[in-house]
């Protein structure tokens, strides 16, 4: 058969050889970018950001796929004849590329979705360069599969310079996107340098200062931590000082916040880490400085249904409803290392809204719908609680009782003190608790005016001459500790009194005249921080009372 003339080739035949030859320098390039966006993303990342999908594994998947696209050049353009042998690797190697192409797309997909909360959880730019190069390994596979198919005779020149137009438009681009996502990261507005906190007093002092807690639409929150407290107006976090009640720093302009947690590294952290979940992600301060630990993204597409955390321990269930359903449920109750944000261990639980609240030392509480229970947070091991209701957790027990009625307690009514390790050590028959457990001792009401200081290590209790008001209900009277002693008001009693028991000197009751809220306004809550005892008055204020040695 007479070869076909130049004249006689369609128009589009003529088109081939510089297409493939652009085909061929535009995949090398793309595959070239690929690699080195990978290395670069693996170099800047921070190890402080933790995301939900390893940036390491797509960056791996890039860099194989760039592989593959230069070898699939190599073995395949510009050979007019293939060996049987050449063609079986050529087929491997395009297999493999097409497949981890398709995955990456489908990483990318989800990159793009999860958008919005990268500046709170990407300090860095590293999704950006993980984008970049699962985009250039797409385009490399494509690219390279189609110079294999195609491409018999190259012209080198045209390879060259479709390579150097693709490097250039891919990095200048890729640098500025950088600078771009970095000058956006989510910081804290003011962070000071980390000091140690004052301990917490001994004794009650007088109101040294009023701190106002803001006037906006949202309900503020009081949280004990860093070297004093906090104020959570829910769009903006303020830390005070203890003792002085001087801001010491701000994190704000996130939105609005979701919930959030006060949990510490170990007992002798008493700076404590502030834990803050947003939209897509968990950021987490210093309490002290300000300055930010690390910060988390959870499962694309989830939602944080419940979070809690101790000492040594932070829970966080995420539900997400469009991932695939194994065995009845969307739901992950993760265990993060509250130091770092590092998962220790995740599970799938059976429902989507469960109860987790704080627990003794590397342990929180969890029920869900049945008996309740305490896990490990190192282990996940589940240890079953006596009881219908979530255990309240002290220094080193959790106490266990029914809901308070209205009324005194019967016979029937039992607080239980039970040990880590789900074990009663004590039974305390007729009564309700009243505090928190703390080394050894616990408040507890046994009716007509009866208040007991229970000693649950040696099964001993004391009769307290506490003067309270328990007509508007018992779940009017607060209790906080400070160190050993223990404080006791009630809220709708003016003037109120604030009544310290001593264990050592049980009988013995100091009492506060200065009232620290006024009438209008009312003791909201009350709490135990570094240097003072505050007193939230309504929404208003914080009132600070200072002991004078402090």
């Amino acid at each position: 058969m007479p070869e076909e003339s130049p004249a006689a080739r369609p128009w589009y035949r003529a088109l081939r050889r510089p297409l493939a030859s652009l085909a061929v320098g535009a995949s090398v390039a793309a595959a070239i970018v690929a690699i080195v966006s990978a290395i670069a993303m693996y170099a800047i990342h921070s190890s402080t950001d933790v995301m939900s999908s390893s940036p390491t594994a797509m960056g791996v998947a890039a860099t194989i796929v760039g592989a593959c696209v230069i070898i699939l050049v190599l073995l395949g353009v510009g050979l007019r004849t293939r060996s049987s042998w050449r063609k079986s690797l050529i087929a491997l190697v395009g297999f493999t590329a097409a497949a981890l192409a398709i995955w990456s797309a489908l990483e990318v997909v989800d990159l793009y979705e999860s958008r919005d909360s990268l500046v709170f959880v990407d300090s860095t730019g590293t999704t950006v360069l993980t984008a970049v190069a699962l985009v250039s390994a797409i385009a490399a596979a494509v690219l390279g599969l189609a110079a294999v198919t195609f491409a018999r005779d190259v012209s080198k020149r045209v390879a060259f310079s479709a390579f150097l137009a693709v490097a250039l438009l891919t990095t200048l681009p890729t640098y500025r996107s950088i600078q771009d996502h970095r000058a956006d990261v989510w910081q804290p507005d003011l962070t000071t340098r980390a000091t140690t906190p004052a301990p917490v007093p001994d004794d009650i002092g007088a109101v040294r200062y009023r701190v106002p807690m803001g006037d906006g639409d949202q309900i503020p929150r009081v949280y004990a931590a860093g070297n004093g407290f906090i104020i959570d107006t829910r769009n903006g976090l303020t830390a005070y000082d203890g003792v002085t009640g001087e801001k010491r720093w701000h994190a704000g302009g996130f939105g609005t916040s979701g919930r959030l947690l006060v949990v510490h590294r170990d007992p002798d952290d008493t700076a404590g880490i502030v834990v803050l979940f947003l939209y897509g992600g968990i950021v987490a301060f210093d309490g002290s400085s300000g300055e930010v630990l690390w910060r988390r993204e959870y499962s694309r597409g989830g939602e944080v249904t419940a979070a809690t955390g101790s000492i040594d321990a932070l829970g966080v269930v995420v539900f997400t409803a469009d991932a695939p359903e194994i065995d009845n449920s969307r739901t992950r109750l993760h265990s993060l290392d509250p130091s770092t944000g590092e998962e220790r261990w995740n599970d799938l639980i059976d429902c989507s809204n469960p109860t987790l609240d704080p627990g003794t030392p590397g342990q929180f509480s969890y029920r869900c719908g049945g008996e309740p229970a305490v896990i490990d947070a190192h282990t996940g091991d589940f240890t079953d609680m006596p009881g219908e209701y979530a255990p309240d957790a002290g220094s080193d027990v959790y106490v266990v009782s029914d809901p308070r009625p209205q009324q005194d307690p019967t016979e029937s009514d039992v607080t239980w003190v039970v040990s880590p390790d789900g074990s009663v050590i004590d039974e305390i028959p007729g009564t309700y608790p009243m505090s928190e457990a703390r080394d050894g001792m616990l408040l507890v009401y046994g009716g007509a005016d009866t208040w007991l200081l229970r000693d649950y290590r040696n099964h001993r209790s004391t009769t307290l001459p506490l003067r309270i008001e328990t007509r508007y209900g018992l779940d009017t009277i607060d209790t906080i500790w400070l160190n050993r002693r223990l404080v006791v008001t009630t809220r709708y009693e003016y003037p109120q009194r604030l009544q310290m028991v001593d264990p050592a000197r049980p009988v013995d009751i100091q009492v506060s005249a200065e009232s620290p809220c006024p009438q209008d306004e009312g003791l909201r809550e009350l709490y135990g921080v570094a240097g003072a005892v505050i007193a939230q008055c309504g929404n208003s204020y914080i009132a600070g009372l200072v002991p004078p040695h402090s």
